[in-house]
Parts: C-alpha cells; sequence; structure tokens
C-alpha cells in the first residue's frame, strides 16, 4: 500500500463519520478499515483519531494530516484527470444538484447530450429548491438560480432566466389589472420562498422596490404557476417556467411596461484549484447548451 492509500483511508474515515461508513461505503470490512488506520498511526508514531462504538473524531495530529493529505489527493486526482483528458477521454461519477424546475425544462437535452459524448461519466443528479451549502456537500456541481451570496464559492453563469409577472385572466378580471408596480401591494402574491418580501421592477433604468404579502409560500416554481393558473394570485416567475401557460393564454402578463430584473443561472463548485476534467468538460458544455457565458 502507497502512502496515497494511507491518505485516501484516512481521508475516507473522517468524511464518512464512522470507521463502519467507510467501510461500507468501499465495499470493504470494517476491520480492514480499522488495520489501515492503525499501520498508519504506527507509522506516524502519532494518534490521529480517537473513536468509539459510536463516533471518531481527529486528534490535532489527525486534522493536521487530514486537511494538508486532502490537497495531496485532491491535487493528485486533478492531475490523473488532466492527463486523461488530454484525448478527450473522461471518464468517473459527477455528483449535481439543481433546482427541479429548470432541470425538467433545460438540463435534460444537455444531459442527454453530454453523456452520450462521454460515455464513460455517469451522472447522479439530485432535482430540488433546497439550498445547499456547497463546501460541506456531496456535490460535485450545484446549478442555481439567483444572485451570488458567498464570494468563496466559485461561480460560471451557464445562462439567463428572464423574469416575468402574470396572473390568469381571470383573476384579473375579478380583481383588476395592476397598472404599476405599487399596485400589487392591493394584490394576493405568490411568493417563492426564497425570495425577499419584495419585487423589484425597472423603469428607465431606475429600480421600483415593491412589499408584496400573501398567505402562501413554497420553494418550488411549478407549484406557484400552478396556483396562478387557477386564479390564485399574481406570480413574478422565471419565464423558462410560465411561457407555455402564456403561450396558451392560462397566464397573461402584468406590468408589462416594468421589466422585472433577470436573474443568473450558476454552475457553482467548492473550488477553482482541484477542478477535475470531467467537471470543467461538463460546465463548459452546459455553457454552450444553455446560451451562457463567463
Amino acid at each position: 500500500m502507497s502512502r496515497l492509500d494511507d491518505l485516501f483511508w484516512l481521508a475516507e474515515v473522517v468524511e464518512a463519520g464512522t470507521l463502519s461508513a467507510a467501510a461500507q461505503k468501499n465495499h470493504v470490512t470494517s476491520a480492514a478499515v480499522s488495520k489501515r488506520i492503525r499501520l498508519l498511526e504506527q507509522r506516524l508514531g502519532v494518534a490521529l483519531l480517537v473513536r468509539n462504538t459510536r463516533h471518531l473524531r481527529m486528534t490535532e495530529a489527525g486534522e493536521l494530516y487530514y486537511r494538508r493529505g486532502k490537497r495531496l489527493l485532491e491535487a493528485f486526482n486533478e492531475l490523473e484527470d488532466n492527463v486523461s483528458s488530454t484525448s478527450e477521454y473522461v471518464s468517473g461519477v459527477i455528483r449535481m444538484n439543481a433546482p427541479l424546475s429548470f432541470g425538467m425544462r433545460r438540463l435534460v437535452t444537455p444531459v442527454r447530450e453530454f453523456m452520450g459524448r462521454y460515455p464513460a461519466v455517469s451522472i447522479s443528479l439530485d432535482l430540488d429548491d433546497r439550498l445547499i451549502d456547497i463546501p460541506h456537500s456531496d456535490y460535485d456541481l450545484v446549478i442555481r438560480i439567483g444572485q451570488l451570496q458567498d464570494s468563496s464559492i466559485v461561480a460560471r453563469r451557464i445562462s439567463t432566466a428572464p423574469i416575468v409577472c402574470c396572473a390568469s385572466p381571470r383573476y384579473l378580471q375579478q380583481q383588476g389589472e395592476p397598472r404599476h408596480p405599487q399596485d400589487l401591494r392591493q394584490h394576493v402574491c405568490l411568493i417563492y420562498e426564497q425570495q425577499p418580501l419584495s419585487w423589484t421592477f425597472q423603469q428607465a433604468g431606475k429600480p421600483i422596490i415593491v412589499p408584496v404579502q400573501g398567505r402562501l409560500q413554497t420553494n418550488n416554481g411549478d407549484f406557484l404557476c400552478a396556483l396562478a393558473e387557477q386564479h390564485q394570485g399574481i406570480a413574478l416567475l422565471p419565464s423558462f417556467i410560465v411561457d407555455e401557460a402564456l403561450a396558451a393564454g392560462r397566464l397573461q402578463l402584468v406590468l408589462a411596461d416594468f421589466q422585472p430584473e433577470s436573474l443568473n443561472v450558476y454552475a457553482m463548485y467548492p473550488s477553482r484549484q482541484f477542478l477535475p476534467a470531467k467537471i470543467r468538460l461538463l460546465i463548459e458544455f452546459l455553457c454552450r447548451s444553455c446560451g451562457g457565458g463567463e
């Protein structure tokens, strides 16, 4: 066994949380993993982990060895990925998360085409709208729509999402059509829960910020679109969610003279320094497929 193997097993145990979890993940016995850690500690002459039947924690030496060793592992993996990618051959699993509505409407074709081009790559894609703590998640790549909040996260814009304000014709007939964004104060608004409780519009380059209210908030744009189609209020949503309903007449634009600010769609990942070739190729592919840029 090489010293890189020792680093690998320590990292696996630390990140899995227990010896048995690391063993199960790698399809070996707990005894084999325990032996690897014990031999590593004997070679170094220090204890790296304090463990009992329920959990483990790193010693000061273990934390130092793990933190610096993890960077060496990432650099080694990046080296192998980049050497392999010189022939356009990449392999492995990409763990990815994206918003449900965007994934269903905008990612099916790019993902299918990417996997067709790189047959040795597998993609594990979770679709949901929850906030992801990217540095502490298991995802290699997270797609999100909106404003960047964490400057420590590396992000590449892959697309733009125009935003539209809309409601059903029946709702507008019953409640009246707002002529100015400030009129929204008198209406039921369908609120995406990760938005602030105010909507921003632009007119002649100047922002108009309007507090909004409504009895329902949700984290899924399709649900808000369905509620709007059922005459429950006014929604502010990405055009890719409501385009079909607008074309069919189930919804109609509201405040067309006041443009909501478009949002960017980002591919986000924890580190630029150790970016595997398969992740870099997927990001570049999404930029081309979704019409994004730098």
